[in-house]
């Protein structure tokens, strides 16, 4: 269903006198993979590339260089029609949903304006099918005639999923969509997620630094350090057997853990995306680093069925004990 070969995306900074441009390598050589049905969850630090990969994925930013289908149509650079194909086919849920309504409209009129872009409808049937799809949310139809400001962030986030679910989209990719909200209320969200996922069989990408958030939703997980993708695997396998020392320090902020001799890799602020360090980019804040990692770039290998980590030595990673 979603097809990422090689993607790239470097955004250029202001040229500072006679000194050569620089550019933020916010995604640098990822290629992925999602089946139909499934749910990929995308997780890293802030600034590691995960949103613009997935604006990537929608056709909103036009990536430097690789190629990207979704349900068979490449996105990298679309026409108006074709904007609106991928339009109907994929949609995003946002990390906040004040941000994500028009504030002077209410929400009757903002979902409307969806249907109308599209040309979907009568008017009598567009009103039927925005109260249909509150409803399938859990908001009544009082909700039509609120603005987002009479509204709290759950409630505004379940308005922010009816509307992308109203063009009947076969891909979801929600980012950060409880990060904004009260755990009580995460929790709700997330359950709701995962209901019409299995009732419109959806396919989803759930990105979030939280991997709490994503044990919950995926069935895979790939994680993301400054643009690139350091592990992949399956979700039960990530959690019991990850192999990238990165994965590990996100492991044990996440969730109570013991491990064997591993020092806190979380403690150093990660290099910055527009000068990143040669070789493995993990390598100034990973206590396994010797010269190789500091000098050579290491590929993302498959070390199991369907488990591929960027390490050159993985095979020395601790193993980690739940607990």
């Amino acid at each position: 269903m979603i097809s990422v070969e090689d993607a790239v995306k470097h955004f250029p900074l202001a040229r500072r006198g006679l000194r050569r441009r620089e550019h933020v390598r916010s995604v640098d050589g990822v290629s992925a993979h999602v089946a139909p049905g499934e749910v990929l969850g995308l997780v890293g630090e802030s600034g590691s590339g995960k949103s613009t990969l997935a604006r990537i994925i929608l056709g909103l930013v036009r990536p430097t260089s690789g190629r990207v289908r979704v349900d068979g149509l490449d996105t990298t650079c679309l026409t108006g029609p074709g904007r609106r194909q991928l339009a109907r086919t994929a949609q995003l849920v946002f990390q906040d949903p004040h941000a994500a309504m028009d504030p002077r409209m209410t929400l009757g009129e903002s979902l409307t304006a969806v249907l109308a872009q599209h040309r979907i409808g009568t008017r009598e049937e567009r009103a039927a099918t925005v109260s249909s799809a509150l409803e399938e949310v859990g908001l009544d139809g009082t909700y039509l005639d609120k603005v987002p400001g009479e509204c709290s962030g759950g409630q505004l986030q379940r308005a922010v999923i009816a509307r992308a679910l109203l063009l009947a989209p076969k891909v979801l990719i929600c980012d950060e969509p409880t990060s904004a909200l009260d755990a009580s209320v995460q929790a709700r969200i997330l359950n709701l997620l995962r209901r019409l996922r299995r009732e419109h069989q959806l396919t989803m990408v759930m990105i979030s630094h939280d991997l709490r958030v994503v044990r919950v939703m995926a069935e895979r997980v790939a994680v993301m350090y400054l643009g690139q993708i350091v592990e992949t695997a399956a979700r039960d396998d990530l959690f019991t057997g990850a192999r990238h020392p990165y994965t590990l320090a996100l492991l044990d902020a996440a969730t109570p853990r013991r491990v064997t001799g591993e020092p806190d890799t979380g403690a150093v602020e990660p290099p910055s995306p527009i000068n990143p360090p040669a070789g493995c980019r993990f390598h100034p804040r990973c206590p396994l680093a010797a010269d190789q990692c500091r000098t050579v770039m290491p590929p993302l290998v498959e070390i199991e069925p369907g488990h591929e980590v960027r390490c050159h030595r993985w095979r020395e990673v601790p193993v980690s004990v739940q607990v």
